[in-house]
């Protein structure tokens, strides 16, 4: 797809150690949502906030989602976090305003990240080069959540700049984390149907997460 067929791009960044079917089936539903062009999945270089955590290599975490999109052609793996030490969102949406500045973009966050946003480095600038399309998890009452939404918005930023840019989007529950895969394998269970069935056996090739 050329660069100017690219009206509105999604983005989902994130560790992906490993990616799983939530992962896919959350991009699948907001570029449906939103009409997008193109999903680019970005794998964190060292993300700051799990500094202290061990994480797989770079490179393997980039083939699993290589491998985990294979077969669907709105979907692409970028690998422009690798270089990137920490992993800063405003870093990267800058690298993709430059790469694709006719495109609007949308980036994409779990619910979790949306609750500390305050604690993303410069938070405040990520509206003056994207939307933000948040999507809840482990939801009991979609109405308290979105009174939480709302509220949490209009902390963030400026109330006419948020209720434009800034959206609540409802996707199907599907209730699976990477840290539950790595548990799981770690326990010597199957994850077997919690990925995609190229990831579960590179998993079990490289011996990841024992």
């Amino acid at each position: 797809m050329d660069k100017s067929e690219l009206k509105k791009i999604g983005i989902l960044g994130g560790t992906f150690d490993p990616p799983h079917l939530a992962h896919l089936r959350i991009a699948e539903e907001v570029r449906e949502i939103y009409q997008l062009n193109k999903v680019f999945f970005i794998p964190a270089g060292l993300p700051p906030h799990k500094k202290e955590v061990s994480i797989s290599s770079f490179e393997d975490r980039f083939e699993m989602v290589k491998i985990a999109i294979e077969g669907n052609s709105y979907f692409e793996v970028l690998d422009i976090e690798k270089d990137i030490v920490p992993s800063y969102t405003l870093k990267t949406l800058q690298k993709l305003e430059n790469l694709y500045p006719e495109s609007e973009k949308f980036l994409i966050i779990g619910w979790d990240s949306f609750c500390e946003f305050e604690t993303w480095w410069n938070y405040e600038k990520l509206l003056n080069y994207t939307n933000i399309v948040v999507v809840p998890r482990r939801i009991k009452s979609w109405e308290e959540v979105k009174t939480f939404f709302y509220n949490k918005i209009r902390e963030l930023w400026p109330e006419e700049q948020a209720l434009k840019k800034v959206f609540f989007c409802e996707t199907i529950p599907f209730e699976v984390s990477s840290s539950l895969i790595r548990n799981l394998v770690k326990e010597g269970r199957s994850v077997r149907y919690l990925v995609p069935e190229k990831v579960y056996f590179y998993i079990k090739e490289k011996g990841l997460y024992k």
